[in-house]
């Protein structure tokens, strides 16, 4: 109940048409592709990212969960455990004796600021999930960071941009390139700085 509560008050926020392409990915296919492209990015076990998506974090915290987890080497729901107390992105990463600049990716947030500034500057949790969305969809996508993140501005929230990436990959007869596994950079290993 206050799930479905959590989710409404998300979508009041957004306009008509984005709250339209929510509420698809929602329904099931949109969110479950959002989770696969997740659980291949990650080169984790399905379960695994079931084991998360169960834990309650919002979706789009998800592929932040997986990348600390990955960094880290540990369990994703160690991880997950350590956000739903309350904990900050900035200070998972701490916990974890890194600096809250392995959130930064080049061409992602802070934009246009120098690699050290958030060793000064601490991220908010929102800078922390959209750097590592951006860079993850824009690489499993294979499209580029800024397109990302002005898709995200249109439709919502990532799940919604992760659905409609993969409808247009599929429309365009590129359908093999995520189900193959081929990722080609090494992805979710956070050596694309």
């Amino acid at each position: 109940m206050v799930r479905l509560i959590f989710i409404a008050l998300s979508f009041s926020t957004l306009s008509p048409a984005a709250q339209v392409q929510a509420s698809a990915a929602f329904s099931g296919d949109g969110l479950r592709s959002f989770y696969f492209a997740i659980g291949n990015y990650y080169q984790v076990p399905e379960h695994e990212v079931d084991v998360v998506r169960v834990r309650a974090l919002p979706p789009d915290e998800v592929p932040v969960a997986f990348y600390v987890a990955q960094r880290a080497r540990v369990s994703p729901t160690v991880v997950v455990d350590l956000r739903r107390r309350g904990v900050s992105w900035a200070d998972i990463a701490l916990h974890f004796h890194f600096g809250p600049d392995i959130y930064y990716f080049q061409d992602g947030p802070p934009y246009g600021k120098a690699y050290g500034y958030w060793k000064k500057h601490p991220p908010r949790d929102a800078e922390v999930i959209d750097a590592v969305n951006v860079h993850f969809l824009s690489e499993y996508h294979h499209v580029a960071p800024e397109l990302v993140r002005t898709e995200r501005l249109h439709k919502g929230n990532y799940a919604v941009v992760a659905g409609a990436f993969e409808a247009k990959s599929r429309n365009t007869g590129d359908q093999g390139k995520h189900a193959e596994g081929n990722h080609g950079h090494g992805h979710g290993k956070g050596h694309d700085r």
